[in-house]
């Protein structure tokens, strides 16, 4: 539900350098665990997915089931725990395949002017601050939401598709107010065992080695 903004000064969108939340996402219709980590040491993030299927890369490989993207160390690792599978999708410390890498504050400081302060929404019962962020698929927006009271994050949606653009399933992730942590165990971001040594995912929508891959901070 869209509130109008009031006359009020223009917000300054902020970002936690770490957190982590539970989920849940209307577009991928599941459930999960959202959690990063921006600082110098950690440089990780780790999404676990409850069921894959509406999720633009781990539906190419495996539906109706778990599916975790762990990026960290240059990589972000396809991790299908029930199915005992995992691959990397890319990496982002070379290469000429977008890969983006852990997301940070900087993401929403504007510094180019890809936001815009679109008033005030409801989000699981919050009120929350709105805005819109030109991403990399131009005349297509991303939309970051924060908690009005609080000034933790709300929400995020990107902008995606299942396999073709007629098939919406944006990387839309509604954080739980309950249990968001502003700390986050260094353990959350460990790279499965079977993980470090595994294949490059390759297919349609990953590369298929490490001169696939390019540098991308977001």
């Amino acid at each position: 539900r869209w509130l109008p903004a009031p006359a009020l000064a223009v917000p300054q969108a902020t970002w936690p350098a770490a957190f982590e939340a539970w989920y849940a996402s209307d577009y991928k219709h599941t459930t999960g665990l959202y959690a990063t980590d921006s600082s110098k040491d950690v440089a990780a993030s780790r999404i676990v997915i409850g069921d894959g299927s509406g999720d633009h890369l781990c539906s190419a490989f495996h539906t109706s089931t778990r599916c975790e993207q762990l990026t960290v160390g240059g990589f972000r690792y396809l991790y299908f725990p029930n199915v005992k599978d995992c691959c990397k999708c890319c990496t982002y410390t070379a290469g000429s395949y977008d890969c983006g890498g852990p997301v940070g504050p900087q993401w929403v400081n504007n510094a180019t002017g890809n936001l815009q302060y679109l008033g005030r929404e409801e989000i699981l019962g919050r009120t929350c601050h709105k805005w819109s962020v030109e991403g990399v698929f131009p005349g297509h927006l991303n939309y970051y939401f924060e908690d009005v009271a609080s000034g933790r994050p709300c929400g995020i949606d990107g902008y995606n598709y299942l396999r073709t653009p007629a098939e919406p399933a944006d990387d839309q992730y509604l954080f739980e107010v309950e249990g968001l942590n502003l700390t986050v165990d260094p353990s959350t971001f460990h790279v499965p065992d079977m993980c470090r040594d595994s294949r490059y995912c390759a297919g349609k929508v990953c590369a298929s080695g490490p001169n696939q891959a390019t540098l991308v901070h977001l």
